[in-house]
């Protein structure tokens, strides 16, 4: 069984996860991260992590995860604000993968574009010039074009990547090709635009935050 587990303020890594599910057929969760405890981590060899970009890297409790983990595998999507194939992307993507190849395999990334809130940046805008966190009209127009992402085509993408990355971890555990050997591979697919331990009264309180994320 591989559980999927999220992290999300704005609900984009929920949508992955939730979409990832549809192709993992022994699967528990999606799962909030913050229920999931050592006990959990220690039960199960393969995991789907979904995360948000947070200061050109993954957030907060996605790397204190993965601090967590020894020699796991790990198959991580996410979503960013600013588009995939920008160099910001292409930062972000490199970042994570060197954060989860540091005490475990990665076996596949799948990164896309995600809505940026724009309720909570918009108060940057009464920042000063020059003072740290400031935002500048020219800035916050170019996040309004992240709104409705993830988008059907980035869902569907999703799928197909986590597929493919399923695969090649069965052909890497018979006696295929190590994970890590495909990391062109995991490029390029990113380029593309049990329940015992976590208890039913968890999951059904992930749902309910979820949804109240996504309104």
């Amino acid at each position: 069984m591989i559980p999927l587990i999220f992290s999300t303020i704005t609900g984009n890594a929920f949508k992955l996860a939730a979409a990832a599910a549809e192709v993992v057929p022994d699967h528990c969760g999606p799962y909030n991260i913050r229920y999931i405890t050592d006990e959990v981590i220690d039960m199960f060899d393969t995991f789907i992590i979904s995360y948000w970009c947070n200061h050109g890297t993954a957030d907060d409790d996605t790397i204190a995860l993965l601090s967590r983990m020894k020699d796991k595998n790990i198959i991580i999507i996410g979503t960013l604000g600013a588009a995939r194939d920008s160099k910001h992307g292409e930062d972000v993507f490199r970042n994570v993968n060197e954060l989860v190849s540091k005490r475990n395999r990665l076996v596949g990334h799948y990164l896309c574009r995600g809505s940026i809130d724009l309720k909570r940046t918009a108060r940057k805008l009464r920042i000063p010039e020059g003072v740290k966190g400031h935002l500048s009209p020219e800035r916050f127009e170019r996040q309004k074009e992240s709104l409705g992402h993830p988008d059907s085509a980035e869902l569907e993408g999703v799928k197909t990547a986590v597929a493919d990355f399923l695969t090649r971890l069965e052909r890497s555990s018979s006696g295929g090709a190590n994970c890590t050997d495909a990391d062109s591979d995991n490029m390029n697919i990113g380029r593309t635009s049990s329940d015992h331990a976590i208890s039913e009264q968890s999951n059904s309180d992930n749902v309910k935050s979820d949804r109240a994320a996504l309104r």
